[in-house]
């Protein structure tokens, strides 16, 4: 046997679960108990609720790192691309050879360091972000000629 509940309400709620038991054919307190489970139920989704959008608060900030990291690197490749136009000699086909034989040796070096870095959980960006404070003075300024107006 279920406990007995004694509750008042309004007149105006009364009136409406008189109404729905009628009319689906229930007992008040079969309506009553419906409302009550869906009442409660509400509190355990907001529940739920409030630990996803915490979740969710979570990952947003890790993407926001993520894009912030994404946007160093793309300036540091921008930057690096502008140096070497920039500052590079011009090279004659042989010159171009030597320092491809070079390169390809080095790269090998390059990515066994970036692979070691990553596997040692140490994060470069982050360390040097950390450590680097620059000034306009820390680049090379390059005098640009004023366009000619067309």
């Amino acid at each position: 046997m279920k406990p007995r509940l004694i509750a008042y309400v309004p007149s105006h709620l009364h009136a409406k679960v008189v109404a729905l038991s009628k009319k689906q054919g229930l007992t008040q307190s079969s309506v009553i108990e419906d409302a009550l489970a869906v009442y409660f139920s509400v509190s355990s989704h907001h529940e739920r609720d409030a630990a996803l959008i915490k979740r969710q608060d979570e990952m947003i900030r890790q993407m926001s790192r993520i894009e912030r990291d994404q946007n160093a690197v793309m300036e540091m490749a921008d930057m690096l691309a502008w140096y070497q136009l920039a500052f590079a000699p011009p090279m004659t086909p042989e010159q171009k050879q030597a320092a491809k034989a070079r390169a390809n040796s080095g790269v090998e070096s390059f990515r066994s360091h970036v692979a070691e870095r990553i596997n040692s959980g140490r994060k470069l960006l982050g360390e040097a972000l950390a450590d680097a404070v620059f000034s306009e003075d820390d680049f090379a300024q390059i005098e640009h000629p004023p366009v000619a107006a067309e």
